[in-house]
């Protein structure tokens, strides 16, 4: 219970106990003048109905408040989850799209240093090639050296042996 609601009960109730204890004076008839006309009835009668009229006015009008500011926070809470869902789905689509530009980079990441290594592998290929070629033609120069070498022994000898006979 509020602070506001117990106030209105303790003034409801004083008043009522005010009431009670002075029922007799109020109910007590006199002469009331409505300028027009004038009436004989009690007087405190025409009071407690018309502060009672006011009471059950001020309670409708709070009750009237307190209605559409329940109404109007439902209507915030609503509107708050409404943001915090379209935040959460916005976060999402920056979480997706970081994860696909993530993939985007490491798939280009991965073709140039597969493109890297392809060039690096027939620059050794190339160099291999080279290098078989320079043995190949090295092979073939000390063969022809070897050739002569053993024509020029042949020669040699043979002029040893004609030498000796």
């Amino acid at each position: 219970m509020t602070f506001r609601s117990m106030g209105v009960l303790i003034v409801f109730l004083v008043s009522l106990l005010f009431v009670v204890v002075n029922w007799g004076p109020i109910m007590t008839p006199m002469p009331i003048s409505f300028i027009l006309f004038t009436v004989n009835a009690p007087l405190g009668l025409f009071l407690i109905v018309g502060g009672a009229l006011v009471f059950v006015v001020c309670l409708l009008w709070m009750l009237w408040k307190q209605a559409t500011t329940l109404v109007d926070l439902q209507k915030a809470n609503r509107e708050a989850r409404t943001a915090r869902a379209a935040a959460e789905t916005a976060e999402g689509s920056r979480i997706v799209k970081f994860e696909e530009g993530l993939d985007e980079r490491f798939v280009r990441f991965e073709k140039d240093l597969l493109e890297k290594v392809a060039g690096e592998l027939r620059a050794s290929r190339e160099s291999d090639e080279a290098v078989k070629k320079d043995l190949q033609q090295t092979i073939e120069q000390m063969k022809q050296s070897l050739d002569a070498s053993v024509k020029a022994l042949k020669e040699v000898e043979e002029q040893t042996n004609q030498r000796l006979i």
